[in-house]
């Protein structure tokens, strides 16, 4: 989808942008009367420079509640081996590669983090089931991947 491929390589070249993590704060502060915030509905880290400023976002936020799905473990280690936590209000969940496979359970595990994976119609989930898809594929009321004590979200494939 050319509309979706465009927006998207808009959105990477302002993460580079100076300024962008001033411009961030300000737009969700405009937002906050919702109190949530999830990252990268498409796409995933860039660089450890990224989650930093994701990090400094959060920091600067702390009445936001703030999900980051990712896929790169190595970047999220890295980060952690540096400055050893993520704020309060940022849960990071380690994203399974593969349908029907399990997320990263003891990488997540050793770094004090959570997992989501994604489970088909023939695969029983593992740890908490999202309501989206019964939903609108909507949260609603549902905040259990801001959650850092629900340790795997497991999400329809859809």
């Amino acid at each position: 989808m050319p509309n979706t491929a465009n927006t998207l390589h808009k959105r990477l070249a302002l993460m580079s942008q100076t300024g962008w993590v001033a411009t961030m704060v300000k737009k969700i502060r405009e937002e906050e009367h919702t109190g949530f915030f999830r990252w990268f509905d498409s796409g995933d880290l860039q660089s450890l420079k990224n989650l930093k400023d994701i990090v400094r976002i959060a920091l600067a936020l702390p009445r936001i509640k703030f999900w980051l799905p990712t896929k790169e473990y190595g970047i999220v280690s890295e980060y952690l081996e540096r400055y050893a936590t993520f704020p309060a209000n940022l849960t990071v969940r380690l994203s399974s590669y593969m349908v029907d496979k399990a997320g990263p359970n003891s990488l997540a595990s050793d770094l004090g983090l959570t997992t989501s994976e994604v489970h088909s119609e023939t695969s029983a989930p593992a740890g908490y089931v999202c309501p989206s898809s019964q939903q609108g594929n909507k949260c609603l009321e549902c905040r259990a991947c801001w959650s850092p004590k629900v340790k795997t979200v497991s999400y329809r494939l859809h």
